[in-house]
């Protein structure tokens, strides 16, 4: 009984030191997040967005409308949940229509001070759903989709009219995973609906410009 009562003093001495670590720990966690004036901001935005495709002609370009929320986690870090429309005329021949709905996190490459600054520059990278409908014009021509994902990564900066309100400018390139589905013109003039495995580099140039408005505090209302 006494040796069961030694190696439980033993026990709970040796656990001591972790147990320290893990409080220290747990309140430079603490500390750190109380530094964060703007997590827990929530922003709406609208867009429109210019996408230049890489595998077909110039005249394969469009522009789109869409519209995010952002849900910003700490001063330099803030994510973006987006839905775009896209569609594109190609050659008067060929409809496509791509529908992306994705999120993205964006990096703050100096410290936004609240948003007071008038520019707020920053890197992006994400992750999308990809759906693309190909239709050749005319009555009962043929039509094709293809569903898949995308990643995408880019710059951008926040021009800060308030702190509550900026206009966004980002430019990403958006590479598809798997396989892409692109309309071809034959040498005769006929139109084909062709899809490609393994689709190697291509993907969409998109170039976003966004209104957004901060709205509210999901956390750190005391910010």
């Amino acid at each position: 009984m006494k040796q069961f009562r030694w190696l439980a003093v033993i026990f709970i001495i040796g656990l001591q030191p972790p147990l320290q670590i893990s409080a220290q720990g747990s309140g430079r966690i603490k500390a750190f997040f109380e530094k964060q004036k703007e997590g827990g901001m929530v922003s709406l935005g609208v867009r429109n967005t210019i996408s230049a495709f890489s595998h077909g002609s110039l005249k394969e370009f469009s522009t789109g409308v869409g519209g995010h929320f952002r849900l910003q986690l700490i001063d330099r870090v803030n994510t973006e949940f987006y839905a775009d429309v896209l569609p594109t005329n190609i050659n008067n021949k060929a409809t496509r229509m791509d529908y992306h709905i994705g999120w993205s996190v964006m990096y703050y490459l100096i410290d936004p001070k609240g948003f007071k600054r008038k520019f707020t520059p920053y890197v992006v990278a994400g992750h999308c759903f990809d759906l693309t409908r190909i239709k050749l014009n005319g009555e009962n021509q043929q039509a094709k989709q293809r569903l898949s994902s995308a990643v995408q990564a880019g710059i951008g900066c926040h021009y800060n009219i308030t702190p509550r309100f900026d206009i966004s400018l980002t430019t990403q390139y958006m590479l598809h995973l798997g396989k892409e589905l692109h309309a071809h013109e034959e040498e005769d003039g006929q139109v084909e609906i062709e899809e490609h495995k393994n689709a190697g580099w291509e993907g969409h140039l998109l170039v976003s410009i966004s209104v957004n408005y901060k709205i509210f505090k999901l956390w750190n209302r005391k910010g």
